[in-house]
């Protein structure tokens, strides 16, 4: 919307040089605005191929996602395995209060019955 192009055509290497673009805008009371560039004439422009580098930063990206993925791996296996030995502890508690002299089991100190005679 607020853009200015120029479109120069037929340059010669002695046109290169230091331009200043002067602009009124009606709008602003016809306020004055400048610019200044540098214009560099060229022969042509070389097209640069890119494609090693975008290989290149492919398979370094690759290789950090991979990484951070066996991270995350590791980290899931780590806690499924701390909660697996959190859960075989809490097995090993009996939590009924009850101890083996009240059941009546054997090794405790409930009374033993003589044998009987046949």
């Amino acid at each position: 919307m607020n853009n200015i192009s120029i479109v120069l055509r037929d340059l010669e290497f002695s046109d290169t040089g230091k331009y200043t673009c002067h602009v009124k805008n009606p709008k602003e009371n016809n306020l004055q605005h400048h610019a200044t560039i540098f214009l560099q004439v060229v022969d042509r422009l070389e097209e640069v191929d890119n494609t090693v580098t975008l290989i290149i930063l492919a398979v370094v990206g690759g290789v950090i996602g991979l990484l951070i993925l066996i991270l995350l791996i590791k980290k899931l296996v780590i806690f499924i395995l701390k909660k697996t030995r959190e859960k075989k502890k809490e097995c090993l508690v009996s939590s009924s209060g009850n101890d083996n002299t009240e059941n009546g089991l054997p090794g405790s100190k409930a009374e033993e019955k003589p044998p009987s005679k046949v």
